[in-house]
């Protein structure tokens, strides 16, 4: 295990510790895409039911003797460096790097060889912006400036969201809407202008009114959307859906309403909602780590208990699922790499998958991490993905 092995077996370490700042997640995010091998690795160890087993084992591993191992094998550097280098993270997470390095050893064998596939990027900020006379305007990363609606608003586009001036308008006055919407591959965030922020996932659109009425705040959402609500007990935020409508005073909590998706979904990460489904008007009050869904086409509303950072890893950059059908895996997928999925055998769609992948790395080392279960085989033709199982 040379200097870079070892570095990423910290990075790793600190990623199973969940403390892992924002330049160690780049670096990581650089070194997942930069080979198929160390994409199927990372998955390999950050499985939950393998990483429950392993850390499991990680209590029967000599500590002591791992250190000195780890000291021999960075014998260039002096005892004084190495343990002010550990010492920042071992209390924190010396038993995942030790489980990490272990696992690198054994699954990093020469024997794997990695088959030549081609390179889909992932998506990236960008967006489109159409005002309320009609003019439309292309947003991504590098896009600055301030637009002015009619109503005197001030539009700030920043790298990678937009932010409405903070304003209330009195309630003679006719609401002015704008839409932002979110192409395939593409993601984007925008603060409303009562200071709610909104982060608007792959193939989204949310309708608002520039500056609220002071008697409610009402959007509209086609697609998925995590949104944190600014606190206001007299004037209800509420969330406008095809097939279900959520209230909130001041919270968060994401919400997908895909038309092509059998099923729309409002999560509670924080605080309390009261969702009603649009059909019949019955209605639930959530509470955090509660899922309320509809069947659209249907009228019933029903409630299951939840992992809500499931439902939000999305806007924290990762793919995150665990024992989804594939055809549900590869929808979310395909929005985000843009691209087509075709399935050769029907019955690989409801083959169960999970995994926990940087949405920022390139789409090859997800497939093959799917290819390594044995159970289907992938092709890439251009931007169509061809599953079928098996033989």
């Amino acid at each position: 295990m040379d200097k870079s092995d070892f570095d990423i077996a910290v990075l790793v370490g600190k990623y199973l510790a969940d403390n892992l700042t924002d330049e160690e997640q780049a670096y990581l995010n650089k070194w997942l895409s930069s080979s198929v091998q160390n994409g199927i690795w990372f998955y390999k160890l950050t499985d939950e039911n393998y990483k429950k087993e392993k850390l499991k084992r990680s209590a029967t591993i000599d500590i002591k003797k791992g250190w000195q191992s780890l000291q021999k094998k960075r014998s260039g550097r002096s005892r004084r460096q190495l343990w002010i280098r550990w010492s920042k993270y071992a209390a924190i997470f010396i038993v995942p790097i030790l489980v990490v390095w272990i696992t690198y050893q054994q699954f990093s064998s020469p024997s794997v060889i990695e088959s030549p596939v081609q390179v889909i990027a992932a998506g990236s900020s960008k967006a489109l912006l159409v005002l309320a006379d009609g003019t439309s305007v292309p947003l991504k990363q590098d896009k600055q400036g301030v637009l002015v609606e009619r109503n005197g608003v001030k539009i700030d586009l920043k790298e990678e969201r937009v932010e409405y001036e903070n304003a209330v308008g009195d309630q003679e006055e006719e609401l002015i809407y704008n839409e932002l919407i979110i192409p395939r591959g593409g993601e984007y965030s925008l603060t409303l202008s009562d200071g709610t922020v909104v982060y608007l996932n792959a193939g989204s659109k949310l309708r608002f009114p520039v500056r609220f009425g002071n008697t409610k705040r009402e959007v509209e959402l086609e697609g998925e959307g995590y949104f944190e609500v600014t606190h206001d007990e007299k004037v209800p935020f509420v969330v406008k859906t095809l097939q279900m409508d959520v209230q909130v005073l001041g919270t968060k909590f994401n919400i997908s309403a895909y038309e092509d998706d059998a099923v729309t979904r409002a999560t509670l990460v924080q605080g309390s909602v009261k969702v009603t489904a649009s059909d019949n008007g019955t209605n639930i009050i959530l509470q955090p780590n509660e899922q309320a869904e509809v069947k659209n086409g249907g009228q019933i509303l029903e409630v299951i208990k939840v992992d809500a950072s499931f439902a939000t890893a999305w806007k924290d950059g990762k793919l995150r699922f665990q024992e989804k059908p594939l055809c549900e895996i590869m929808k979310i997928v395909a929005r985000w790499y843009d691209v087509e999925v075709e399935y050769v055998d029907e019955e690989v769609k409801n083959y169960p998958f999970g995994c926990n992948f940087s949405r920022h790395a390139t789409i090859e080392p997800l497939l093959q991490v799917f290819e390594a279960t044995g159970t289907v085989k992938i092709r890439v033709d251009g931007r169509k993905i061809l599953i079928m199982k098996k033989k």
